[in-house]
């Protein structure tokens, strides 16, 4: 038996994560059985995992995954991303007052050799790589009966588990995920994202330029790019690096400039500001025709009027639009995305300032890796109808 310490976040490079882990074991061949079990799953997490569990069934012959759903740590849109995997999806829920189901274990069995991680980090893309946090990986000798004993332990005490028998395990289903979401136990991205919204319009720059005084910035640990873009399905989307620059013949007129951009609206934290999730809308002396914009009116109106809106959230009102964007970055093309666009008449914490914003969605963690805290954006209108806006970075 072999034990190794695996560690992750606490430094930027972070070779020993338990994402990289499972990715490299899913890869071996020498394994035919893969049970994992993890207090919370996330969509990102989940499908970050897909393309490299999908490619292991060719030799597991049994993938099982056993997920929690306390504290609504877990979405429907996570249980939907297992669902789709085709493999063996359980949640284990006890109602309150039990304590939560908290366990973050990944197991390897083949004939000669089993993996065992045992540890801190839950199946959500954070978990697997950025977040600090630590776990033992065990290696063991099927053919030592020390070693062997502890997968022997370790399925005893969770036999309902290994064995599907537990009252509080069930199969993951589409009517299961909806009775959990009616019964308010999991909830919606769309409802996370709104819980988070509302902690972000809170005024909390006193606080942040505090903190900030104490506590340095660190870097964040590297996350694969299959477990980049929040889980979102793309549409319409080439992110690869070396596709070529558009023509600019395809670009329409020059609608809207940022002169520098805030670190604010650009995945960036400094000092008493948070990242926004996207780009804010403002004047910033930008003018059409001698006239300076009114940007509570111009861009839901005059540039994005023609787009579906649609209510998204009713205190204070919010809707919202998917509108197609090219991106351009320090002269890289990014490809093309469906971004949404949001719409506040009240203004953030109905403050009455900016009202619209684009979130950067699946390209955040590009926009973030960039560091472009002062660069300038142009965007720019679509040429013809049908045609994407463009945003261009430099």
């Amino acid at each position: 038996m072999q034990i190794q310490l695996l560690g992750q976040g606490f430094e930027p490079k972070s070779e020993f994560s338990v994402g990289n882990q499972l990715i490299k074991f899913f890869a071996d061949e020498v394994y035919h059985t893969f049970t994992g079990i993890s207090a919370f799953a996330s969509q990102s997490g989940v499908i970050g995992l897909g393309s490299h569990i999908k490619a292991a069934k060719k030799h597991l012959k049994i993938i099982t995954i056993v997920t929690g759903v306390d504290q609504k740590s877990t979405s429907k849109e996570a249980l939907e991303a297992l669902l789709d995997l085709e493999i063996h999806t359980y949640i284990f829920f006890a109602p309150s007052p039990f304590p939560i189901f908290h366990p973050k274990i990944y197991l390897f069995e083949g004939n000669d050799k089993s993996e065992l991680i045992i540890g801190s980090s839950n199946l959500t893309k954070p978990g697997l790589f950025s977040n600090v946090e630590t776990s033992l990986l065990v290696r063991i000798d099927n053919k030592v009966e020390d070693d062997r004993k502890i997968v022997e332990q370790l399925k005893l005490y969770y036999v309902g588990i290994f064995d599907q028998s537990d009252p509080n395990l069930k199969k993951i289903t589409k009517k299961l995920i909806g009775d959990l979401v009616k019964a308010k136990v999991i909830p919606t991205e769309a409802e996370r994202k709104l819980q988070q919204e509302k902690e972000e319009e809170a005024d909390r720059s006193e606080a942040n330029s505090i903190i900030s005084k104490i506590f340095p910035k660190r870097a964040i640990a590297r996350i694969p790019n299959e477990f980049r873009g929040k889980g979102r399905k793309k549409k319409n989307v080439d992110t690869t690096l070396s596709t070529p620059k558009v023509s600019e013949s395809r670009q329409g007129k020059l609608v809207w400039i940022r002169k520098k951009l805030p670190s604010s609206s650009v995945q960036r934290s400094g000092m008493g500001t948070n990242p926004t999730g996207g780009l804010r809308l403002v004047q910033d002396d930008y003018q059409v025709n001698g006239q300076k914009i009114q940007q509570t009116s111009y861009f839901r109106n005059n540039l994005f009027g023609g787009y579906n809106w649609k209510p998204v959230k009713n205190t204070p009102f919010v809707e919202a639009a998917s509108i197609s964007f090219e991106i351009m970055i320090l002269g890289d093309y990014k490809g093309k995305f469906e971004l949404e666009v949001r719409h506040k008449p009240s203004g953030e914490a109905g403050q009455g300032n900016y009202t619209t914003s684009i979130s950067w969605g699946e390209i955040s963690e590009t926009i973030r890796e960039a560091n472009l805290t002062g660069s300038r954006l142009e965007l720019y209108a679509p040429k013809k109808k049908g045609m994407p806006f463009r945003i261009v970075i430099s």
